[in-house]
């Protein structure tokens, strides 16, 4: 009896054991199990490019890209739907994109990158675009003074084609595809040799053939003919090898940046930031936007134009001002402007000034103010130190050039129907005000009527001060020029407005009434 219950309580007492055995083995093995089903997070940052590419973007890249790597992200995402822009911007970009290694840089193209938004896909390790994307077209143009893009000298296209091939060399892709993207000259075809596929120039693959007359090489396929610009669907590029992936959705490219990431995409959590723009970045990208731009010139050199048509200082004397001040402003924080070239608009400005109100006629002093002007504004669109030859530095010269244009044409348009228009005649006061009506304003005197007669005691040109009996008033001349105490006689009265001419017989002191 003894021994069965001996038994019974070694065979319970084993039981016990085995099972606490079990249960530590079952602890052990749980533990890295659970840790195999544990996500692994992945810290991807985004940065959009969206629009025209300038130097405003350029900005904001080079602080969004120092943002990822103070993170210290796993990938950057450039997030690419541009028709192009400034290439000195996108040559900035694509230096601060290859300082982003050795971080891994993707280039998803949602859209389109075309011309100089090519360039910057290129610039990044990886490439994929959406269904209907495309990318290319990166021919370097000018715009002309009437606003019509012109191609420019083989001196730029070589420039420009030897900047897309050391990119995409850079970056293992195909440099024949890069330069069929700028130059209209090269023809591409691919072909079969070796068992592989090949994308040459007519004249390697002539080489290739010379060279290798006993193998054949076979399927030559022309993939860009010549006088036309490479421009690749995302089919097209995925063929080709330049791009990676064509995707349908933004859902799919994180998909696939996981798989690039981790072989084994479903253990990999992403963590993504994307940066934006900041507010007064949008205001320096706006203020120095290509049409934005000649804009402001335009409208200050018209308002201080106007202004200088009008006696004293008024509204549009004073827009102008904020006009050419906000354009100076918006191109010094890109780093376009500096105060030398502020300096050089401002001599030419003070030039101009003298010659119109203090010299008679118009000739070397009033000349050199308007080269001054025009120099420091090209000098304010440019990048420095600029080279030559430099595509920006010929867009700065038609800008400026289209700006003076511009101003000239609306400026006597402006001079000669704006006051029979009827807005100028709802804000100009055509009636007097007598005592019986109350005194509002300040009336020109009574015995001023067409036919006074007085004496300029100011240059008139066109506006200035005039001495009627005892009365000083302002002024203006029908376009001609009158020197000081010279006897003038009133033409015409518009309101307040009181126009002269210079009278040209002698007139006696009694005459003056």
């Amino acid at each position: 009896m003894k021994k069965s219950i001996l038994l019974l309580c070694l065979m319970t007492l084993f039981s016990f054991a085995f099972s606490g055995l079990c249960y530590c083995v079952t602890q052990e093995t749980s533990a890295p199990l659970k840790d195999k089903l544990s996500l692994q997070q992945k810290k991807v940052y985004v940065i959009p490019i969206n629009g025209t590419i300038d130097l405003g973007l350029s900005a904001f890249v080079k602080r969004a890209a120092e943002q990822a790597k103070e993170k210290n992200v796993d990938a950057v995402v450039f997030d690419i739907n541009t028709y192009g822009g400034r290439v000195d911007a996108a040559d900035e970009m694509v230096t601060i994109i290859a300082d982003i290694s050795p971080i891994p840089t993707f280039a998803y193209v949602r859209h389109a990158a075309w011309s100089a938004g090519a360039l910057l896909a290129l610039a990044c390790k990886d490439i994929s675009m959406q269904t209907g994307a495309s990318i290319g077209s990166a021919e370097p143009r000018i715009m002309g003074v009437a606003n019509n893009p012109q191609t420019t000298d083989e001196k730029i296209v070589s420039a420009l084609r030897a900047g897309f091939k050391a990119t995409a060399e850079a970056n293992n892709h195909s440099p024949n595809l890069a330069q069929a993207m700028v130059d209209i000259n090269i023809e591409l075809i691919q072909v079969e040799f070796d068992n592989q596929l090949l994308i040459l120039t007519r004249s390697e693959l002539n080489e290739l053939k010379v060279k290798n007359p006993k193998k054949q090489i076979i399927n030559e396929k022309i993939i860009c003919k010549e006088k036309e610009l490479l421009n690749l669907t995302a089919n097209e590029a995925l063929d080709l090898n330049l791009s990676n992936k064509t995707l349908s959705s933004q859902e799919d490219f994180l998909n696939y940046l996981k798989t690039k990431l981790d072989k084994n995409a479903n253990n990999i959590e992403l963590e993504i930031f994307t940066s934006n723009p900041t507010w007064s970045e949008n205001i320096v990208r706006f203020l120095t936007h290509p049409i934005i731009s000649p804009l402001l010139l335009s409208l200050g050199f018209l308002g201080i134009l106007f202004e200088l048509k009008m006696p004293g200082w008024g509204i549009s004397g004073t827009l102008g001002v904020i006009f050419i001040i906000l354009f100076f402003w918006g191109h010094y924080l890109v780093g376009l402007a500096d105060f030398s070239d502020l300096g050089i608009f401002a001599l030419g400005l003070i030039l101009l000034v003298i010659e119109v109100l203090y010299i008679p006629g118009f000739g070397f002093i009033g000349f050199t103010g308007i080269l001054f002007i025009f120099t420091g504004l090209i000098l304010m669109l440019v990048k420095h130190p600029f080279t030559f030859p430099s595509l920006e530095f010929t867009n700065a010269f038609y800008t400026v050039a289209r700006a003076f244009i511009i101003t000239f044409l609306l400026g006597l348009l402006g001079i000669k129907y704006l006051p029979h228009s009827s807005i100028f005649k709802r804000i100009q006061l055509h009636a007097r005000e007598t005592n019986e009506l109350g005194f509002q304003t300040k009336s020109l005197p009574e015995k001023i009527t067409i036919g006074t007669i007085g004496i300029s005691k100011s240059i008139l040109r066109p506006s200035g001060r005039a001495l009627f009996d005892q009365d000083i008033i302002d002024v203006t001349t029908q376009g001609e020029f009158i020197s000081k105490e010279k006897p003038i006689v009133v033409v015409k009265i518009q309101g307040n407005k009181v126009f002269v001419q210079q009278k040209k017989e002698q007139i006696n002191a009694n005459d003056l009434a």
